[in-house]
């Protein structure tokens, strides 16, 4: 049985805000109900969006895509995605996955819809907003070819991503998706890796808790 319920309200305070709650887990088999959501917004031109995630334990890379692959759309109409009460399990993931980066997040729901007020109707300067827009853009090209996986023998061994994402993962824990593509940048003369793909292996890898990168850091020979 699926463990998730979705409910939307409308005309509050902000009657341009929609406030979207969520209760329970946005997973494989839940996030095709919060698109569904996400799609009628858009569908009626709904682009200022506050999400309660106050009641969610746990959120998927499935999850986690749904805000991502919408967020775009959203902002080229002046609008944005504001998150709200996210509990610590949640808030490390967003924030070991440098979501925060792309998405902001606030204590409560009401102070995400104050920032609307605050700063007009993309909530968020054009400054700002053009530097997510370009976040953006890197995480969904990451299937290009220039930010695709390289073959382990173009430049010997220390250049195969998975290999290389795992060393510097164990030599410090703390290390995110974002440094560990510019030191493979740098390390490769250039040749990049799709944020997407290092996320992959982190995953594959079950890195992507910081208590499991610690035992991996740690714990293992």
């Amino acid at each position: 049985m699926e463990n998730i319920s979705i409910s939307l309200s409308e005309g509050g305070r902000d009657r341009e805000v929609s406030e979207v709650r969520i209760d329970g887990v946005i997973d494989t088999l839940t996030a095709s109900e919060l698109e569904q959501v996400f799609d009628s917004l858009l569908g009626r031109n709904r682009y200022r969006i506050v999400v309660d995630l106050a009641g969610v334990d746990y959120i998927s890379s499935a999850g986690w895509g749904i805000f991502i692959s919408h967020i775009k759309d959203v902002r080229d109409n002046d609008g944005d995605v504001k998150l709200a009460g996210m509990v610590p399990d949640v808030r490390e993931i967003f924030e070991l996955l440098e979501f925060d980066k792309v998405l902001q997040s606030f204590a409560s729901v009401d102070e995400a819809a104050s920032k609307f007020s605050n700063t007009g109707p993309g909530g968020s300067s054009k400054k700002k907003e053009a530097t997510k827009v370009e976040i953006i853009e890197d995480l969904d090209s990451s299937s290009d070819q220039r930010h695709s996986d390289p073959p382990a023998d173009m430049f010997g061994p220390e250049t195969n991503l998975e290999m290389f994402a795992l060393k510097m993962l164990k030599g410090d824990p703390f290390v995110t998706i974002g440094e560990i593509r510019r030191e493979f940048a740098t390390q490769t003369l250039g040749l990049k890796a799709g944020w997407w793909a290092v996320f992959k292996v982190l995953k594959r890898h079950r890195l992507l808790r910081q208590r499991s990168r610690f035992q991996y850091a740690w714990g293992r020979a």
